[in-house]
């Protein structure tokens, strides 16, 4: 394989060979997002996505997330009202452009090995293609950080305004896209001034304007932020640090459920790496391993001020947390295996590709096959008429039925007047939540007929139709 030959490779067969990999690993997502599963997170967006920039503002201000993504997406429902496949593309967008990135600036400063080692790693790994096309601000986010720590290093370099001018504006870009990126460009600003202050004191003042620029624009925000904070002390839904649950942050981000085990593969390659680079920083001290070392320590501070957080206050990390520095993770791979041989290149290429297969079946599984959503909207599409409601009996899925039905015609169960007039009543029966009462429907003339198992998202229910015996 000589891809693996830096010079053996032609820079156009290299170019063809990256922008191959950014193409197809694109059309691969854009395949993924034909279909009308709608997952919980996803529903809130949609939800939301109806109100203005006013309501999106004050929407986002009491929830647990800022607003940059959110407004990101209205630009596209403006265009496409309640269109779940457009807003799937504007997913894809910046994960995209992540990759590209991969094929221009790291192939620039880094060569064509760092930059398909970086492409390979980040769409590989098992977590990479679900929150790729997942209509949350999780790509836009892993697109701001990792472009924020390249540009870190690119303005410890050589000092150039417009490199920490790109540093500062990802940076803040970021932090207004989600709140554990904003963790990461701390640590990303807090590494760059600790690179600074021991090698290149003289961009010291350069760094003041950039963090300070930073601060300065994020200052509308923080009353919003601070009053989300003091919301999550007082009680939040994320289960308790546990060693299992930190356990699973692992196996969120690299394990495979066709593959089980495939998390202490990666626990080793990434180990391996790892002490690999640390010894050529010992015997050359080069400013590029330190670098990698760097990104490296980017997804690990972050994942602790998680951790310590929620040990010490109450628990706010989740698994998914991390996915915005997972580019810093990959491009550390890629710098720290650059030198390694080749053979050995061969081999976790292969394995990157093996994982990856068997991540998008899971993920086309996953997104096609895994819920009862097509029959149900089948059954709908031929039987519901304007005339018609449909009840629930899970109440806390509201939001998510308002996604496949007209607000108009649904009702929680509990609050329903069966003496109303309607022409048919569709029961979604949720087990184990509140069932309608028989005596109710004996007193308003009501029959009540099981028309099949369905679902909706990963809920699953009885149909029953519910008629009055004079129905034709």
């Amino acid at each position: 394989m000589n891809v693996f030959k830096e010079k053996q490779l032609s820079p156009k067969l290299a170019a063809a060979i990256l922008w191959g990999m950014v193409i197809g690993i694109t059309i691969l997502y854009i395949s993924l997002i034909f279909n009308h599963n709608i997952w919980t997170d996803e529903a809130f967006t949609l939800q939301l996505l109806e109100q203005n920039i006013t309501g999106i503002l004050e929407g986002t201000a009491r929830d647990v997330h800022p607003p940059l993504y959110y407004l990101y997406a209205k630009l596209f429902a403006l265009f496409s009202h309640r269109s779940l496949l457009i807003q799937k593309l504007a997913a894809i967008i910046p994960m995209t452009a992540t990759l590209v990135i991969g094929a221009t600036v790291i192939r620039k400063n880094w060569g064509n090995r760092v930059s398909f080692l970086f492409v390979l790693f980040l769409t590989c790994i098992p977590c990479s293609m679900e929150f790729a096309v997942q209509v949350r601000m999780y790509s836009p986010a892993l697109f701001f950080v990792t472009v924020c720590g390249i540009f870190a290093y690119l303005a410890f370099m050589d000092g150039k305004k417009k490199n920490f001018f790109v540093f500062a504006l990802t940076g803040v870009l970021a932090a207004y896209t989600h709140y554990f990126a904003f963790v990461s460009v701390i640590v990303i600003t807090g590494l760059l001034f600790l690179a600074i202050l021991i090698w290149k004191r003289e961009r010291i003042t350069k760094w003041i304007i950039s963090a300070l620029s930073m601060v300065i624009c994020y200052l509308p925000w923080m009353p919003s932020f601070i009053r989300q904070v003091r919301n999550v002390e007082q009680g939040y839904w994320i289960p308790e640090i546990t060693a299992e649950t930190i356990w699973g942050y692992f196996t969120w981000t690299f394990d495979l459920e066709l593959i089980p085990g495939a998390v202490l593969i990666f626990l080793l390659l990434l180990k391996g790496a790892s002490t690999y680079n640390i010894i050529r920083i010992a015997l050359h001290k080069g400013q590029i391993e330190i670098f990698a070392l760097f990104c490296m320590l980017v997804p690990v501070c972050t994942t602790l001020f998680g951790v310590i957080a929620s040990i010490y206050r109450t628990p706010i990390y989740r698994d998914q947390y991390i996915f915005p520095a997972l580019g810093l993770l990959a491009l550390f791979f890629a710098i720290a295996m650059r030198t390694a041989n080749k053979g050995i290149l061969i081999l976790i290429s292969l394995f990157f590709l093996f994982v990856g297969g068997v991540q998008y079946k899971e993920c086309y599984h996953q997104e096609y096959n895994s819920t009862y959503v097509p029959q149900t909207e089948a059954f709908f599409s031929e039987n519901l008429q304007e005339t018609d409601y449909v009840l629930y009996n899970w109440e806390a899925f509201d939001f998510i039925y308002e996604c496949y039905f007209p607000k108009e015609q649904l009702a929680y169960s509990e609050e329903f007047d069966f003496s109303r007039s309607f022409h048919v009543v569709w029961f979604l029966d949720t087990e184990g939540m509140p069932e309608i009462d028989t005596n109710v429907l004996g007193q308003n003339g009501l029959i009540m007929e099981h028309m099949g198992h369905y679902g909706i998202e990963h809920n699953e229910f009885e149909i029953y139709k519910i008629y009055r015996e004079s129905l034709d």
